[in-house]
């Protein structure tokens, strides 16, 4: 995920950003499991989840509310938060097939694209301006 521009820096960010290599890294197996009929679309979700859902709760109450106060929420938060909401209403419907399952694992990564590439970029910058000024 994102290494260029330094918002890893902060052990929030950080945090975020290992969890969503790990949430990648686990949806590129199961989707592989799921594909060689060694998981079900079932037990793929399960796992995943374990790892989604605490994440997105975290996202939610943490750096999404910082990113709202900085007047991020039009830009970023509010569509960020649409699409968790989609994610659990997918991930909740009965009979997901793999096409389904592989359908919303892409919009997964693009989502977190967003927020890698876009969201933490942003925040961190907003979050150092803010220290700089402070120290003025």
């Amino acid at each position: 995920m994102c290494e260029y521009c330094g918002c890893r820096e902060n052990p929030k960010i950080a945090k975020l950003g290992t969890e969503h290599d790990a949430i990648v890294d686990l949806a590129d197996r199961v989707l592989g499991e799921v594909e060689d009929g060694s998981e079900t679309v079932e037990g793929a979700i399960r796992r995943l989840r374990q790892l989604l859902d605490p994440h997105v709760r975290g996202e939610e109450t943490g750096i999404f509310r910082v990113a709202e106060t900085m007047g991020l929420g039009n830009q970023y938060v509010y569509e960020l938060e649409d699409d968790h909401r989609r994610f659990d209403s997918l991930f909740s419907a009965p009979a997901l097939d793999v096409e389904a399952l592989e359908a919303v694992l892409d919009e997964v990564y693009r989502h977190i694209a967003v927020e890698e590439y876009d969201l933490f970029p942003e925040v961190a910058r907003n979050l150092r301006s803010q220290s700089m000024g402070s120290r003025s």
